[in-house]
C-alpha cells in the first residue's frame, strides 16, 4: 500500500523523504501519524529492490536531504502494483484513494477496471448492510439498541449511496 504511494508519487517527480512524508500525513489525515521512521525505512527497502535511487542533495546553507528518484523497475513495480485487486483489508479505502490519485499515470481501460472493482466492492457491502439489518432483527437486543445500530447502518448505506453515484459519474467521465 505505501509501496503504491511512493511509486505513484515519484511518478510525477523525485522528492524528498520529508515532502514524501508531509503529503502522506496530508492524504492519511489526523487518524494516522506518519513518522520519518517509516518513511526512510520504506526508501531503504525500495531502493534495495531497485525500485528507486535515493541520492544526498545539499542546498546551500541547509542539511543535506536523500532524494528519491524512481527507476524504470520503479515504473513496472508501480504498474503491477497498479492492476493488483486490492485485498479485502483495514486499509482497502486507503489503497482505492491511492490508486485513484494516480489515474493520471495510468491508461483510461485500467481507470475503469479499478473503478469497477470498487463498484463491484461497494456493491458487495451494500448488500452486507441489507442483511445485517435482516439480521439484527431476529438478534435478541434490546429495542432502543436495535433503533440505534439500524441508525448507524442507515448511515452507512447513505454513504455507499454516495460513493456509487461517484463511481457511476467518474466512469461516464473516463469513458469519454
Amino acid at each position: 500500500m505505501y509501496d503504491l504511494f511512493v511509486l505513484g508519487q515519484l511518478m510525477d517527480e523525485s522528492m524528498s523523504g520529508y515532502l514524501m512524508r508531509q503529503i502522506l500525513q496530508q492524504i492519511v489525515g489526523r487518524q494516522r501519524k506518519i513518522s520519518f521512521g517509516m518513511i526512510y525505512p520504506l526508501f531503504k527497502r525500495l531502493n534495495e529492490a531497485g525500485y528507486i535511487t535515493l541520492n544526498d542533495q545539499v542546498d546551500v546553507g541547509k542539511r543535506s536531504k536523500k532524494v528519491a528518484t524512481i527507476t524504470d523497475r520503479g515504473r513496472i513495480r508501480f504498474k503491477e502494483l497498479m492492476i493488483q485487486k486490492v485485498p479485502l483489508n483495514p486499509n482497502l479505502e486507503f489503497t482505492y484513494s491511492v490508486k485513484f490519485r494516480n489515474f493520471h499515470q495510468i491508461e483510461p481501460e485500467l481507470r475503469r477496471e479499478i473503478l469497477n472493482e470498487y463498484k463491484n466492492y461497494l456493491l458487495e457491502n451494500q448488500k452486507s448492510l441489507s442483511q445485517q439489518i435482516v439480521d439484527m432483527k431476529e438478534t435478541p437486543i434490546s429495542a432502543p439498541d436495535l433503533k440505534n445500530a439500524q441508525w448507524v447502518i442507515s448511515l452507512k448505506q447513505v454513504q455507499m449511496k454516495a460513493a456509487l453515484q461517484w463511481v457511476d459519474s467518474s466512469l461516464k467521465k473516463f469513458a469519454e
